[in-house]
């Protein structure tokens, strides 16, 4: 883990949804800048599940396709509440996207910024409300 803890984890993940915030400002600009809003979106989610695997499985993914599978085992091992386990499907199509975004494979349009930063937000205030 190297030091690594639920609330750093947290805190990171705060940090990129501060900096998915700002870059969307100038998206709205500039629509080139979309793929960087999803892709800072995208970390904040991935670091704000890190923060509740640390949390309750004492691990974090390896690999971000496994994000999905260890949400829902702690939704199998009722650490997460039912109302947040639609939380995912924002993870199932984070995996799907985060190619795409950090990469440039797929052109995101500023509808779908705006999408990916309202999930990142929602994202971790969920996570906040366990960590």
């Amino acid at each position: 883990m190297n030091g690594d803890t639920s609330e750093r984890a947290l805190k990171e993940a705060e940090g990129w949804l501060v900096s998915a915030k700002d870059k969307l400002i100038q998206a709205r600009e500039d629509e080139v800048l979309a793929n960087v809003v999803c892709a800072q979106a995208i970390h904040a989610i991935i670091r704000a599940n890190d923060a509740l695997t640390l949390k309750f499985l004492k691990v974090k993914t390896t690999r971000h396709d496994d994000a999905t599978v260890l949400f829902v085992k702690m939704i199998k091992s009722k650490n997460i509440a039912d109302s947040d386990t639609r939380f995912k499907e924002v993870l199932a199509r984070i995996v799907r996207d985060k190619s795409g975004a950090d990469y440039g494979k797929k052109q995101f349009s500023l509808e779908e910024a705006e999408a990916y930063v309202n999930d990142a937000e929602e994202f971790v205030n969920m996570a906040i409300k366990y960590v």
